[in-house]
């Protein structure tokens, strides 16, 4: 096994992208050809005209005579960067030729941030680039002035002028959603941003304030509106509604 260890740059391939990654560290690069992997430790990099990878530490595996890096780990104040988006996470993998990258949160939350939107986990976030979506449990994604809160969450990207921008939210499990004073909650929830429309579905419950408190098995919310249609579960089943009267006392 040759170590080397020393204060500069390595150039290897990415088999994805056809382009070349440059590899940095302050305190040294161990490079195990034997097993085919080279380890950086302290402000390490990993830079392609794609994308910058900084953390703590790197460790890129490799393959073929052409030493192209297939995955990527890092670990410890994880930071990537990119034309469409930007990550904060603790622990990285990332796999080149199937374009995924797994981000987990183990100390501080894991954010993935695009064009018009940040997404927020306590547990994971899986981003399939090639595929344009991401998934994150326990997470919370801020849109516009609108959050969703969920257990699981799906995010489907477009990209509009080279920038990845929300094309739909799919989210299950303990659903949470804020508009303003407005407060939606169900067990299932599909949103449009470009239509506004938000569908919710198992045990609703929709909340404004002190105005209104509404119940029932699913709700069709137009937030760009206002307008709101609630639905029973079933045949069986009813809608129920309390409303407030606000009157002006006079002297």
């Amino acid at each position: 096994m040759l170590k080397l260890f020393l204060i500069g740059v390595l150039f290897f391939s990415s088999t994805a992208f056809a382009e070349n990654i440059e590899l940095f560290a302050d305190d040294g690069l161990e490079w195990n050809q034997k097993e085919q992997k080279i380890t950086m430790h302290k402000n390490a990099t990993a830079k392609t005209p794609s994308y910058e990878l900084k953390a703590d530490t790197i460790e890129a595996l490799y393959k073929g005579e052409d030493k192209q890096i297939y995955k990527i780990f890092a670990n410890n104040n994880v930071n990537i960067k990119s034309a469409t988006e930007t990550i904060t996470t603790d622990k990285m993998i990332y796999d080149i030729d199937k374009e995924r990258i797994d981000l987990f949160s183990e100390t501080t939350p894991t954010t993935l941030s695009s064009a018009d939107s940040k997404v927020i986990a306590k547990d994971e976030i899986t981003y399939f680039k090639n595929k344009n979506y991401a998934t994150a449990k326990n997470a919370e994604i801020q849109h516009s002035d609108r959050v969703l809160f969920s257990d699981d969450i799906k995010i489907t990207f477009e990209k509009i002028d080279g920038k990845n921008q929300v094309k739909l939210i799919n989210a299950k499990g303990n659903i949470k959603l804020i508009d303003g004073e407005e407060e939606l909650f169900g067990d299932t929830a599909e949103y449009n941003p470009k239509n506004g429309y938000a569908t919710i579905e198992g045990n609703v419950y929709f909340k404004k304030g002190s105005d209104a408190n509404l119940s029932g098995g699913k709700i069709v919310y137009n937030m760009n509106t206002g307008i709101a249609k609630i639905l029973p579960k079933d045949t069986n089943s009813k809608v129920s509604g309390i409303f407030s009267t606000k009157t002006t006392a006079k002297e």
